[in-house]
């Protein structure tokens, strides 16, 4: 809820369905790479608190260790990968959908350390369903693996296009098109994405100019 900046009162408990269609192309039963998976065991562990180990680790350990009383949960590699993603009236594109690449560019909010949420440009590689066996059952998710864009390096830079220094006199942001490594933050529920932009290049200096990514964003947002 703090990630979507909504204020809202009521306690909000349990699960719900997936509002929306993982669409082709599809394939069944991929493998995730060794690091992704690892990155997929650091998100569950976060997201319930208890301690998950991807397959691979979990092979070359040995053995299933045993910490404060409860077993390893393992992370199995196998997913369902799918191209595209439709929420609510909006279909998202990932980078193995060539055809549907523009509309792999999305945005996402992220909470800081100081509470602060702030909003960051990333481009979907695939999208994928996942199932894992918790305590209680088997549950799926629906998630997408990023690729997050690193920022410029000063403010001046980033609101390059603000009006009489008001960073909020222009929602058009400068960001490098280099992108972060890979972590646990590469992999969000697909209901997470805020919105899509569109990536252009933009040329900061006159002498010795500088290409930048100019974030437009396009305003349909999706909220949960």
């Amino acid at each position: 809820m703090r990630s979507f900046r909504l204020d809202v009162d009521e306690t909000i408990t349990g699960k719900e369905p997936f509002p929306g269609e993982m669409m082709k192309p599809t394939r069944f039963d991929v493998d995730l790479p060794e690091e992704i998976c690892d990155r997929l065991a650091q998100y569950y562990k976060n997201a319930y608190n208890l301690d998950f180990i991807s397959f691979t680790k979990y092979v070359s350990s040995g053995q299933v260790k045993l910490r404060n009383s409860n077993w390893q949960i393992i992370v199995q590699p196998q997913v369902n990968q799918f191209g595209r993603v439709r929420i609510g009236s909006e279909v998202f594109g990932s980078v193995i959908s060539p055809q549907y690449k523009k509309n792999s560019y999305i945005l996402a909010n992220f909470i800081q350390e100081n509470e602060i949420v702030e909003t960051y440009p990333g481009q979907v590689q695939f999208f994928f369903e996942h199932t894992v066996k918790l305590p209680t059952g088997y549950y799926t998710h629906w998630l997408a693996f990023v690729k997050w864009y690193l920022p410029v390096e000063d403010q001046q830079k980033r609101f390059h296009c603000r009006v009489n220094d008001d960073n909020n006199s222009c929602n058009i942001e400068m960001w490098k098109y280099d992108f972060y490594d890979i972590d646990r933050d590469s992999i969000i529920p697909v209901h997470n994405i805020h919105a899509r932009f569109i990536a252009s290049d933009f040329m900061i200096g006159k002498r010795n100019p500088i290409k930048y990514m100019a974030v437009i964003p396009i305003n349909r947002h999706f909220h949960i």
